[in-house]
């Protein structure tokens, strides 16, 4: 759970329109002003047990008020949904597995510190990573290497990139294993949630 919780929670909590960003500041100020971005998305998890990526591909909501729907669709559906309190994970047609933060405290204490970044928290990225931000043409980067515990247990480097949007999120292991994430056909329409959406962040 932790693995599917970093590579599909860990960052997409930082999107948002980015609007050809020229600091880290902007980047924080546009997140904090966004309230929902929906959009399609490709995995590729590389590992050393296996010869190829492991990939995978489906759509997300990030609602700031109510949280993350990720649904993938290939190569087999998942559909996996965060709020402050619940974590649920559906796979085919199998019961939903919920879980809250006493159950696992670890994968909420991920999910909290981005859902401040998404919130435009900067006391929060200080606190947690060594951050560089570049940016070149109208493209960014910022690089955030962790600098406490558990995050530096598990990532050397995350790297974040984009344009008018979070375009690549790239998490690199300690053991070497690397995650990355493409998003496509983002949007901020519709402005708010469908009541399918809405019912499906009430579990």
């Amino acid at each position: 759970m932790i693995n599917r919780l970093t590579a599909t929670v860990l960052l997409l909590l930082l999107f948002s329109p980015l609007l050809q960003a020229k600091s880290l500041q902007e980047i924080q100020a546009l997140l904090a002003s966004q309230s929902i971005v929906r959009g399609d998305f490709e995995q590729r998890r590389t590992m050393e047990m296996f010869s190829q990526p492991l990939t995978s591909s489906g759509h997300f909501i990030i609602h700031k008020e109510s949280g993350l729907l990720w649904q993938q669709t290939a190569p087999f559906p998942v559909n996996l949904i965060l709020t402050d309190e619940k974590l649920s994970q559906k796979i085919g047609n199998q019961p939903a597995q919920v879980m809250t933060e006493k159950e696992n405290p670890m994968a909420f204490y991920f999910s909290h510190i981005f859902l401040s970044l998404f919130d435009g928290n900067a006391q929060q990225l200080d606190q947690q990573f060594t951050s560089e931000f570049s940016e070149k043409n109208n493209d960014w980067t910022l690089m955030l290497t962790p600098n406490k515990a558990p995050l530096n247990s598990v990532f050397s480097s995350i790297s974040i990139s984009g344009e008018q949007y979070v375009d690549q999120i790239e998490l690199t292991e300690l053991r070497g294993d690397k995650t990355t994430i493409l998003f496509s056909k983002q949007t901020e329409q519709p402005e708010n949630l469908t009541p399918d959406e809405s019912a499906l962040f009430q579990f």
